[in-house]
């Protein structure tokens, strides 16, 4: 069993200026954070680890990293971001909901699945929210708001995040998860 220790987890998150909602920098903020933990937990990660599948789960580290990159994409573009380019559409659709019939695509390297993530961020999810009004505006048909929206892909990266965690020290690689410790304020009488 290998053992590693993570990047500490963070919680002292903050908006930069840039978003037109403050409130829509922040969750994007906090989005930023659960995909560098990810990106964390597999980026020592060899080929064999990222690909190995738990009984007939037909789970994998890769399908999940894949799968949540995809569920950020399909969000924003529900509430009017861009679609991404064909490649990188081509990579995160082996893993939209419906291909978990399948066996999960294989990947290459822990760099490439990071890649997948980065530019899904970057090119698709950060821009929509820059530009967003108003977390409370009605987003999609059925009512749900961009804040509904934000709350989901928050949740959807703990949850896989965990499932990550279980695949992998299954396999026999072990993350132990660190805690930030900020600096205590100086108090002055």
């Amino acid at each position: 069993m290998t053992h590693r220790k993570g990047r500490p987890r963070r919680y002292d998150i903050a908006a930069t200026s840039d978003y037109v909602d403050p409130e829509a920098g922040f969750a994007a903020a906090w989005l930023a954070e659960l995909r560098e933990r990810v990106i964390d937990q597999i980026s020592e990660l060899p080929p064999r680890a990222l690909n190995y599948v738990s009984g007939s789960t037909r789970l994998s580290v890769a399908r999940l990293v894949r799968h949540m990159a995809w569920g950020e994409v399909e969000w924003m573009k529900r509430v009017g971001a861009p679609t991404p380019a064909r490649d990188l559409a081509v990579i995160l659709e082996t893993d939209a909901l419906t291909g978990f019939r399948s066996d999960p695509e294989p990947a290459i390297s822990a760099e490439m699945l990071i890649t997948a993530v980065r530019r899904a961020a970057a090119e698709v999810v950060e821009p929509a929210l820059r530009s967003a009004e108003d977390v409370d505006a009605v987003v999609v048909d059925d009512g749900t708001t961009l804040r509904g929206v934000l709350m989901h892909l928050q949740w959807h990266w703990i949850y896989h995040s965990g499932q990550i965690g279980l695949l992998q020290f299954e396999w026999g690689s072990d993350y132990e998860w660190t805690m930030h410790r900020p600096m205590s304020p100086t108090i002055t009488r």
